[in-house]
Parts: C-alpha cells; sequence; structure tokens
C-alpha cells in the first residue's frame, strides 16, 4: 500500500513583504513559499518550524491554517499528497534569511518580497499567489488547529 504525504506551505509576512525562496534549478528562476514535508511523528507547527529553518535560517511559530489541498497524480508512481497552508510569524531578533538557506543542495536564494513584487514575479505554483493574498486581507472566519501527540503504547 501506498502512503499519503503530507507537506506544509508556509506564508511569513514582515513589513510588507513576504518570505520566498528560489530553487536550484536550471530553466528560468521561479520563487515559492518555503515549505516541504511532515515527517513521521512531527506536528505541522514542528514542520513548519523546521522546514522555515532549513531554508531561510529563520526561526517562526505557526499561527494559523490557511488552507488544504490535495492532489493525486495517477500517472507514474501514482502519489497522493495532501498540502496544509499555514501563516507563520517571525520570533527572535533575526530578521534577514540566509541568501542560500541552511539546504544549499536545493535552495538557490531565500529573501523578502514586497507584496507588490510578489503580485507578478514568477512562482512554481500561480494558484498560490492568490491564496496568500487572501490570506493576507481576508476577515472573519480562518480555520484554526487543533492536534495532539499520544504516549500510549
Amino acid at each position: 500500500m501506498k502512503a499519503i504525504r503530507m507537506r506544509v506551505t508556509v506564508v511569513v509576512e514582515h513589513q510588507g513583504a513576504i518570505l520566498l525562496i528560489r530553487e536550484k534549478s536550471g530553466g528560468q528562476p521561479c520563487y515559492s513559499l518555503p515549505g516541504g514535508s511532515v515527517e513521521f511523528l512531527e506536528t505541522i507547527p514542528e514542520a513548519v518550524r523546521r522546514e522555515v529553518w532549513e531554508e531561510t535560517g529563520l526561526l517562526v511559530e505557526f499561527e494559523r491554517m490557511l488552507w488544504v489541498d490535495e492532489r493525486i497524480d495517477t500517472a507514474g508512481d501514482g502519489k497522493h499528497t495532501i498540502g496544509i497552508g499555514v501563516l507563520a510569524r517571525l520570533v527572535g531578533e533575526e530578521t534577514a534569511p540566509i541568501p542560500g538557506g541552511l539546504d544549499d543542495e536545493e535552495i538557490d536564494w531565500a529573501g523578502w518580497v514586497p507584496v507588490e513584487e510578489f503580485c507578478t514575479c514568477p512562482l512554481y505554483n500561480p494558484l498560490r499567489r492568490e491564496q496568500v493574498i487572501q490570506a493576507l486581507t481576508e476577515t472573519g472566519y480562518i480555520p484554526g488547529y487543533i492536534g495532539s501527540r499520544s504516549q500510549q503504547e
């Protein structure tokens, strides 16, 4: 039986700019929000902290869920991925990301992009643009997160 993959996508806004990364690739530069796979026995807030730290060297704290999406790819090896978009905030004094992140095998650049530029910059997943803008301007109900970790044998 194949496993379902879960990943987080993290929106961090600071002083009118959004934290983005650029992965190494041979083609045109394409930007993404930080994020990645949730590891076994790792909570969503833990994955958010770890992924942003690995990709940018910045410390963040989970604030709230923004969206849930699902992708089922029946071609090839048939991947099934559930994605959780979250809003996180910076913690601590440091606000300057490490330019290539701590994961220099995959990340080419990490930095702040003003919201106005974010609206037009090339994104790996252009559908995220609308979700991010909506998340930053939305009022009213936003889904929350409830999680637990059982210590039972």
